[in-house]
């Protein structure tokens, strides 16, 4: 595993001081489309969903994408249907907090650079996202989003490419457990690792042999999660890349560990571990070239980009 090269997506906004939570997706012409919230500070009322286009000249100058006046925007999600169609998932917050939190989907036809106007996805407040979709085997998609409310994973399922969605069974732990990241296995099973709820201790995994209908119950992890989100890419020749913050407390240190198609006996190699400072929310996805790109929130202010060969 080796780290090809590292940059910052934007130095500074100018009026948005903070960032965070960062989503990409390849798109049908190879380029790398990124997502973030940015603002005063996380829930503020001026937050926005912001975006930019990694290509051959680097990353776009960023954009702003939605911004409801008066309300914050947050969470984005992006993924790219088999047609090559975009899909972006948000949230806005209607109160005090997330779980008042309202999920709305749009759509682009052209890559990211248009965009359908936004439509309320479900009526379920509290419904968030966070971690990348993806497509089974079988023609299913999954959307690992989660009940913010009740603090359990809760996916969202697609038997007709996208175009209609239904929620699965639950994922729970004993602390809560939110933000799963889904990986299908070679035996067709499908692994989901999820951020710890509480004061945080490690990552719980739960597993599904129905294509994603039902889940097992949480079992922790020998892996520490200071209440933290992660993200999990199965590669092309099957190992688990896995993106997180080691550490039960904190999150000034981000590793990324690799394991075998099984997710046991996990090797990490540190990105970042700076006290004092903030490194988090990981997403990752491995592009057709073999590459993969993974973004992360950078002290509150950025979003850096580094691109990994994984061979």
């Amino acid at each position: 595993m080796n780290i090809v090269q590292q940059s910052l997506v934007f130095d500074n906004l100018p009026g948005r001081p903070s960032s965070h939570c960062a989503t990409l997706t390849e798109t049908a012409d190879g380029s790398v489309l990124a997502a973030w919230y940015s603002g005063t500070h996380e829930g503020h009322t001026d937050v926005a969903i912001m975006a930019a286009h990694y290509g051959s000249e680097g990353w776009s100058s960023p954009v702003c994408w939605h911004d409801t006046p008066g309300l914050s925007d947050g969470n984005p999600l992006l993924y790219t249907l088999p047609d090559g169609t975009v899909i972006l998932w948000f949230v806005t917050i209607q109160g005090q907090g997330w779980d008042t939190a309202r999920p709305y989907w749009q759509r682009s036809h052209d890559g990211g650079r248009t965009w359908t106007a936004p439509e309320r996805f479900s009526d379920r407040d509290g419904l968030m996202f966070r971690c990348r979709p993806l497509q089974l085997s079988s023609g299913r998609t999954i959307v690992p989003a989660y009940d913010e409310i009740t603090w359990e994973g809760l996916p969202l399922l697609s038997d007709d490419d996208g175009q209609n969605w239904r929620e699965a069974g639950r994922m729970v732990a004993p602390p809560g457990c939110i933000q799963p990241a889904i990986v299908e296995l070679d035996d067709g099973s499908l692994l989901a690792v999820l951020r710890t709820g509480g004061d945080g201790g490690c990552l719980w995994e739960s597993r599904s042999a129905d294509g994603g209908e039902t889940w097992s119950p949480g079992v922790a992890m020998d892996l520490p999660n200071p209440n933290a989100g992660v993200d999990l890419v199965r590669l092309v020749d099957g190992r688990l890349l896995l993106a997180y913050n080691p550490l039960s407390r904190g999150r000034h240190r981000l590793a990324l560990a690799v394991a075998n198609g099984q997710a046991r006996h996990w090797r990490s190699l540190d990105l970042e571990n700076e006290p004092g400072q903030e490194f988090s929310y990981p997403a990752l996805v491995q592009a057709r070239s073999g590459l993969c790109h993974l973004l992360y929130t950078y002290r509150r202010e950025s979003i850096k980009h580094v691109i990994i060969d994984p061979e």
